[in-house]
């Protein structure tokens, strides 16, 4: 029997294997729980365009705005201004029905309200249980391989025992009615991150992401950036639990037949708590995985791992850090040549940069010494 690809999740992991396999002529079908390809959002929606670029074109009407600069605004209101290169907002529901219809004309075949219940194997093969949510009925799949692209609180995860012990932060995002200059604001403090995200000069997304206390920090944050009556020029909300990186995670079983992508894998960075393209590279090392045989962890590991552990040890200083240690941090920033070097680098690879401003700012090694102590 030839292969075949059983993919949960149809976020943009799981739709770019899909569309990466079936391009390669594998049998591929992709299982989402939701009615919607695309919904409920639980994204910013900020990408980096260029690296974005390397995997797919996006169609024009799916990017909502171009951003040019962004600023960080520390807790005692200091702030530093940074040029973006190519920052782009995207339209993240849009966004995954387009890599599906890609994947569909590809040769994938898509079911929705389909909701995955487990597996187990039969000789060499697995037999995922997928509920058909409408018909409130179990179906068996017989597959090759199993991808888990399911999100944070995977199910394939947890099926195949490769959830393991993972942290999580709470996010919390409103779109909202909100006059700005069309510039992303950052706001780091000891209670999580926060920012203003601009869809145009007339509506922005706001949200928060925090370990603890998310709700009260959030209608804080809100309160203090758009003023008391927001809740009125409120549009739409967003809500979610926000994956940590680990090293310690496992994303494939031993015989390299069950893969987990994206949040699923808590392939998330984690000073920003971004992924869209984490889970397009994980994609691709998934799809070479299986076509190939190579070993899924050393492929995707080659391509992004060592820039998720840096950027996991910036946000383990980061979170020991007081508000005079943003205070502090923010201050470092603002002199020139360390600025024109988080301009010059793109943030989704801090490996390219971080060692230079370590070494040319002593002040950087004082504030990473709480990675240690």
């Amino acid at each position: 029997m030839a292969d075949s690809v059983t993919v949960v999740g149809a976020g943009p992991a799981g739709s770019f294997s899909a569309y990466l396999l079936a391009k390669r002529g594998l049998d591929v079908q992709v299982f989402e729980e939701h009615a919607t390809i695309g919904e409920p959002v639980a994204c910013t929606g900020v990408i980096t365009g260029d690296i974005l670029s390397r995997r797919l074109q996006l169609p024009k009407e799916l990017i909502v705005n171009r951003i040019a600069k962004a600023r960080i605004i520390a807790p005692g209101m200091e702030l530093i201004e940074i040029k973006l290169k190519n920052d782009i907002i995207i339209d993240r529901a849009g966004f995954d029905r387009h890599i599906a219809a890609m994947a569909r004309e590809a040769g994938a075949r898509f079911f929705v309200n389909h909701r995955f219940e487990g597996f187990e194997h039969n000789n060499q093969r697995i037999v995922a249980a997928v509920k058909d949510k409408e018909k409130n009925e179990i179906k068996k799949i017989e597959t090759t391989y199993l991808i888990g692209a399911d999100g944070p609180i995977s199910t394939v995860a947890k099926a195949a025992g490769l959830f393991g012990s993972r942290e999580f932060y709470t996010g919390i995002q409103a779109t909202i009615r909100f006059a700005n200059d069309n510039a992303i604001d950052f706001y780091p403090s000891e209670d999580g991150i926060a920012w203003v995200v601009p869809e145009n000069e007339r509506i922005a997304r706001v949200g928060i992401a925090a370990r603890r206390e998310a709700s009260s920090y959030f209608r804080r944050f809100i309160t203090a950036v758009a003023g008391e009556g927001y809740e009125k020029r409120i549009i739409g909300w967003q809500a979610g639990p926000i994956p940590l990186y680990s090293p310690r995670l496992k994303s494939a079983t031993k015989d390299g037949k069950i893969l987990l992508a994206g949040d699923a894998a808590a392939m998330v960075k984690a000073t920003t708590l971004g992924g869209i393209n984490q889970s397009l590279m994980a994609a691709e090392a998934a799809a070479e995985s299986i076509t190939k045989d190579y070993g899924y962890e050393m492929l995707w590991k080659k391509r992004m791992g060592r820039d998720l552990w840096l950027s996991l040890l910036m946000r383990k200083a980061m979170e020991r850090f007081s508000n005079k240690d943003y205070d502090k941090l923010v201050g470092v920033f603002r002199k020139k040549k360390n600025r024109q070097l988080l301009e010059e680098y793109d943030r989704d690879e801090p490996t390219r940069f971080a060692l230079k401003l370590l070494l040319g700012e002593p002040r950087l090694l004082m504030l990473a010494r709480k990675v240690l102590f």
